[in-house]
């Protein structure tokens, strides 16, 4: 095989080897988030944020805030049900995810708060977002603006690298 043909096998295998598990998931170090989307809002309103954190570390990590120059302010909070009434706390003093957990921000559970957003969130559209972790790590990642929940990736559980 000449070098030139060496090269573009290369080009098209290396990528493959080092892509994340589905379009729009993200890791770091021992982090993995999943499929973070967001619904559409209008720019003043608030909106609110979806996707789950993976522990796949041999330590527990500490989720601790989450930023973003989309909108005014952004807090984790949590939706909850009693005596058939529905209520939302801000969470305080993070959430830890123990090695090998995962933590689910979905509608009607753990979500993130997007206070004020300066612009409109359109369908197909990113918004980009910032984890920040206990020991400092910021970890940077988009919401995809989608009608509902993306789809979960067909393919899960047989990429490589896993």
């Amino acid at each position: 095989m000449n070098r030139f043909a060496l090269a573009a096998l290369a080009a098209v295998a290396v990528p493959a080897l080092v892509a994340p598990a589905f379009a729009g998931d993200y890791r770091t170090g021992g982090i993995e988030v999943r499929r973070p989307w967001t619904r559409p809002a209008q720019a003043g309103m608030n909106g609110v944020g979806y996707l789950t954190v993976a522990n796949v570390g041999a330590k527990p990590v500490k989720l601790m805030a989450v930023e973003t120059p989309a909108a005014r302010s952004a807090t984790i909070h949590q939706s909850s049900m009693a005596g058939g009434v529905s209520s939302m706390r801000a969470v305080t003093g993070g959430l830890t995810i123990a090695p090998g957990a995962k933590l689910e921000f979905a509608p009607g559970g753990y979500h993130l708060m997007l206070m004020g957003l300066k612009s409109a969130q359109t369908l197909g559209g990113k918004t980009p977002l910032t984890l920040v972790f206990a020991d400092g790590r910021k970890m940077r990642i988009d919401l995809s603006v989608e009608a509902g929940p993306p789809k979960a990736d067909p393919m899960a559980g047989m990429h490589m690298g896993h």
